[in-house]
């Protein structure tokens, strides 16, 4: 435990207290709080506003005020991201440049919330601030100035509406970021809640802007940035609402999601493909095969769980850097009498047609393993895989193209021991729209003695489909 620190105390009959805090920050200094510093101990007054960086990436703050009460369980939360929400910029900018650059979204916010405190709502802000620096960087000239202003402009608010509340904010791409569920995680931790009976779902909500309305450009409505707060309240299984509807009591607009896992899950396979899958099988004594899908197709899962059984070795531009490396080593195994798989992306016909030179000049076959999956499947899957490292089992079903021509429906299973057995960092979204633009679907008519086709369709158990099927993109 930290210096300083202490736990959060919870009374006997189960009610819950505001969470702790560990290690402090000052909030903007006031004459007040220069008169305070300078007191005895005995006189100064206990700040009310504690702010505490955690996790390295996650910045939380709460507010004691002498209204703050102990909430019996189930608790209801009444949970709410923060801009565009409860506050706005006062400058009209879409980011406040300044700790005082903010006003109420509405002016019914504060009476709102503080019915909502009266009717034994615990409150709570959860928002994503991936502007926002927790880090001094010399070279950057005011590096906390982002850090200063979200601390400055929180104590404001805080302080304004004087009730008890807790505020939570996701400063990286990373499991702490809306949608994902690990700042509802925290919360509930910090608060001594279980979220199986500890928390009334049914009568908790989460109000957001970021919705996925389409908006209207006539009547100069701008659509949502993203879905990422409704995804949110839905991973963590509350009510959604956007500030439109809860403070201002409009109807529900249309929304479409970004990504939604459930269209990619089936309800099973059949008997037969269960208990006899078709795998890849190699035709031929010595060929190259090329890999051709977005990252977080299943590529390198593929490859270990069915080209390297059949003495197929890798080359990987990830692993080796250039192309000209990969092709190289490729050359070298294919003299040595080894087949090859080129485990890499090959979007466009102009790389393909380069390694399919070398398949000629080194007189070999050369076939290809095309994965469809979609680019934004793609990203929910290397998101899940490099977030979690959750064990899971995947179900690919092959179409075999022959000639340009699609031949009958095979399936094998694809299971898959460790789902990021490379330790792999979540991509920038660049790499999936780099590959899309990039992009043209693969034909025999190139030059491949074939073209197997592999879809993606998730399989696992009940526990690690209810992971996978969470929204995890914005």
């Amino acid at each position: 435990m930290e210096p300083g620190s202490r736990k959060r105390p919870i009374s006997v009959d189960g009610d819950v207290s505001p969470p702790p805090s560990k290690r402090k920050l000052a909030t903007t200094t006031t004459n007040k709080a220069v008169s305070n510093f300078f007191k005895p101990a005995s006189e100064k007054e206990p700040e009310k506003v504690r702010i505490e960086i955690r996790h390295e990436t996650l910045l939380t703050a709460q507010y004691d005020s002498a209204q703050s009460k102990s909430r019996p369980k189930p608790v209801k939360i009444a949970a709410f991201d923060f801009d565009d929400t409860l506050i706005a910029t006062k400058s009209g900018l879409k980011f406040a440049r300044t700790e005082d650059d903010w006003k109420w979204w509405h002016a019914s916010v504060p009476a709102r919330l503080k019915q909502l405190d009266a009717e034994g709502y615990t409150i709570v802000i959860i928002s994503n601030q991936a502007a926002v620096s927790l880090r001094a960087d010399p070279k950057t000239p005011n590096g906390m100035r982002s850090f200063n202003n979200i601390k400055g402009k929180v104590s404001a608010v805080f302080k304004a509406l004087d009730l008890g509340i807790s505020f939570y904010a996701a400063t990286a791409h990373d499991i702490y970021r809306k949608p994902r569920s690990d700042m509802w995680e925290q919360l509930l931790k910090d608060y001594g809640l279980s979220d199986a009976g500890d928390v009334d779902h049914e009568g908790s909500l989460f109000v957001g802007d970021a919705a996925g309305r389409a908006g209207d450009k006539a009547a100069g409505v701008k659509k949502d940035h993203s879905c990422s707060d409704r995804d949110f309240a839905a991973n963590v299984g509350i009510r959604f609402q956007t500030p439109e509807e809860f403070f201002l009591g409009e109807d529900t607009k249309p929304f479409t999601r970004i990504f939604d896992p459930a269209a990619h899950l089936s309800s099973g396979l059949a008997a037969q493909t269960e208990t006899t899958p078709v795998l890849f099988t190699k035709k031929n004594k010595l060929d190259l095969v090329l890999f051709c899908g977005s990252p977080g197709a299943g590529k390198s899962t593929f490859y270990w769980q069915h080209m390297e059984p059949l003495g197929y070795e890798r080359v990987n531009q990830d692993t080796l850097k250039t192309r000209d490396k990969c092709k190289k080593a490729a050359t070298q195994f294919l003299q040595d009498g080894k087949g090859v798989v080129v485990d890499n992306t090959n979007a466009d016909v102009e790389t393909r047609q380069d390694w399919i030179a070398l398949a000629k000049k080194l007189k070999v076959p050369v076939r290809l393993v095309h994965f469809t999956a979609s680019a934004k499947l793609c990203e929910h899957n290397d998101t899940v895989r490099a977030l979690t490292g959750t064990l899971v089992s995947l179900r690919l079903s092959l179409l075999q193209q022959l000639n340009d021509s699609v031949g009958d429906v095979d399936v094998f299973i694809l299971t898959s021991p460790q789902m990021n057995p490379e330790k792999r960092t979540m991509l920038p979204k660049m790499a999936f729209t780099g590959f899309a633009s990039r992009y043209r679907e693969p034909t025999a008519g190139e030059g491949f003695q074939d073209v197997t086709k592999v879809d993606f369709e998730f399989r696992g158990t009940e526990e690690q489909r209810k992971e996978w099927s969470k929204y995890w993109i914005s």
